[in-house]
């Protein structure tokens, strides 16, 4: 049977990652509103103008940004895989990479804020290289941790850009950055109350288990996470280095990102600055956080208002849109058929 199938229907039979009917009923709700959104989009949108800038792109231009999407992708993998090293395990970087981008092939395409492909990535370590559950799900833990801290605080600068440089006031909007600082918190004080040697999800779950003590299957997971919490406070602890360099790694991709980001809009005809780049792509990834399968309808509104702000005619943004989509289903489906290799 194939790798992603076993892993997705095995995630909605356990609940693993599955959730409740709820839960199910709003992301249908989410799916509904995805035509409107995209209708809006692109109401005011000329497609001759799209299928100008498009074309516009050479193979020189698409070669560059394939290759720094590349390099970047590598750079992502690198973080976990020092990471690893850190716990005294040796992997091959290839591996990795391979793994990271099956990972990322659900993810993309799983509704949600970019959270789904972790629990296949736990699983290929210990499939393939025999890794325990727990030292799998420390590393990704870690990795996933400071991947949440350096998105949330650029999407604090962003946002603090988008203020200071004025191009959106209205009353309130200053309150508007402590969104992303609230999120930036959130995994800030995460990793300093385990670096104090604390396991606060493991009381948490801890406590519910007192109070449905007839689940196994509850009960074993609140094992694996005890476990798994318990090996993250260590490698807090005793690998400060390995934060650091992760963190290091974590600003330059971002770097490297800004950087590709600005190259696109170049390469659309776009006379553009660090304010305008930092602007549209804080707008582009606040698309992803939404619960919407890949950003979509997100993503192309997000963009037309952004352009709009920066005074850039909106069928940029929707151009930008589609260079991204293209980028970003190209890993995504190498992602998914790596999922359906390694089950083999």
């Amino acid at each position: 049977m194939n790798l992603t199938h076993k892993f997705t229907s095995g995630v909605s039979k356990d609940g693993v990652l599955g959730t409740g009917r709820r839960r199910r009923v709003i992301q249908v709700l989410f799916l509904i509103l995805i035509p409107l959104i995209v209708w809006w989009s692109l109401r005011d949108v000329s497609f001759s103008e799209i299928f100008k800038n498009v074309r516009q792109i050479g193979f020189q231009a698409i070669f560059l940004l394939l290759a720094i999407n590349v390099f970047i992708f590598i750079l992502i993998s690198l973080r976990w895989w020092l990471i690893l090293r850190a716990q005294g395990l040796r992997i091959s970087l290839i591996s990795m990479v391979g793994f990271r981008l099956a990972g990322f092939g659900i993810t993309y395409f799983t509704p949600g804020p970019q959270f789904g492909g972790e629990p296949l990535q736990v699983y290929l370590l210990k499939d393939k290289e025999g890794i325990p559950l727990p030292t799998g799900a420390t590393s990704v833990a870690v990795d996933k941790l400071l991947e949440l801290l350096a998105n949330f605080s650029f999407l604090a600068i962003g946002v603090f850009i988008l203020l200071i440089s004025g191009v959106f006031q209205t009353k309130g909007s200053d309150l508007i950055i402590l969104v992303p600082v609230l999120f930036l918190f959130i995994p800030a004080v995460y990793l300093l109350i385990l670096w104090a040697g604390r396991h606060p999800l493991s009381t948490i779950f801890g406590e519910i288990d007192t109070l449905i003590p007839e689940s196994k299957r509850f009960q074993s997971m609140v094992t694996v996470l005890k476990e798994t919490e318990a090996m993250l406070s260590e490698f807090c602890q005793q690998n400060v280095k390995a934060l650091f360099f992760g963190m290091l790694l974590s600003v330059v991709i971002w770097g490297l990102m800004v950087f590709e980001f600005g190259l696109m809009l170049g390469f659309l005809g776009v006379s553009f600055s660090l304010v305008k780049v930092l602007i549209a792509l804080t707008a582009a990834r606040i698309a992803f956080l939404l619960p919407f399968p890949a950003g979509l309808g997100a993503l192309e509104a997000g963009q037309v208002m952004a352009m709009g702000l920066i005074g850039v005619n909106p069928a940029v943004g929707i151009s930008l849109s589609l260079m991204i989509r293209a980028r970003d289903i190209l890993f995504g489906g190498v992602g998914l058929w790596l999922g359906g290799y390694y089950s083999r």
